[in-house]
């Protein structure tokens, strides 16, 4: 039982906590916003919450009917895709916060390093929910994407993982194990996705 106890002592100690890295770097990110500029890591941790979802589709359904009538190849697939991977996603992340159990930034070091006006939708803090949202948005919308909207794509959730460890609602390893986690739930709803896509068509053509 000890060796197991020291076994995962020590893989959390250099896989999360980076040999310390992963605080030091958190604490290195918060210090470099004033509280004079909260109010942007505040925008995009709204933006990249997975409560906006709804809307997100709703947007892909409108751009989807856009380009339909345009000619173009219709998004069944991307919706999709952007729909299931969220959904298992957000079990896979729930089961994961709930077996490590790792504790958010305010209750290892304080309420001083949490500065955001709302509190955070669960308990644990690993993975980052919000990133494991854009991960799934940025792997979904990628095939629909051009090289432009690829990179806005990237730099959007990246933007979104920066202000969740600014405003100390998580740690950086939090956030890259959501985009990872994000864009492998995508990634593996592809071939779903198609097969839906196939059978059930958002909008029929019309004769």
């Amino acid at each position: 039982m000890q060796a197991m106890d020291t076994a995962t002592q020590w893989t959390r100690h250099w896989l999360y906590d980076w040999g310390g890295a992963n605080v030091d770097l958190f604490h290195a990110i918060q210090r470099a916003l004033s509280d004079g500029w909260l109010w942007a890591p505040e925008i995009l941790s709204m933006l990249g919450s997975y409560w906006g979802a709804p809307a997100v589709v709703l947007l892909m359904l409108v751009w989807r009917r856009a380009l339909f009538r345009g000619g173009s190849t219709p998004l069944d697939v991307p919706l999709c895709r952007l729909v299931l991977g969220l959904a298992f996603a957000i079990a896979v992340a729930a089961i994961f916060k709930a077996v490590f159990a790792l504790p958010r930034p305010f209750e290892v070091m304080g309420d001083v390093v949490y500065r955001a006006h709302s509190a955070p939708d669960s308990r644990y803090t690993m993975p980052s929910g919000h990133s494991v949202y854009v991960g799934v948005l940025a792997a979904a919308l990628w095939p629909a994407l051009g090289r432009v909207g690829r990179v806005g794509s990237l730099v959007f959730a990246a933007a979104v993982g920066w202000s969740r460890i600014v405003l100390g609602a998580h740690f950086p390893m939090d956030v890259i194990a959501g985009l990872a986690l994000g864009w492998a739930c995508a990634a593996g709803a592809g071939s779903w996705s198609q097969r839906i896509a196939r059978v059930v068509p958002i909008t029929r053509r019309r004769l």
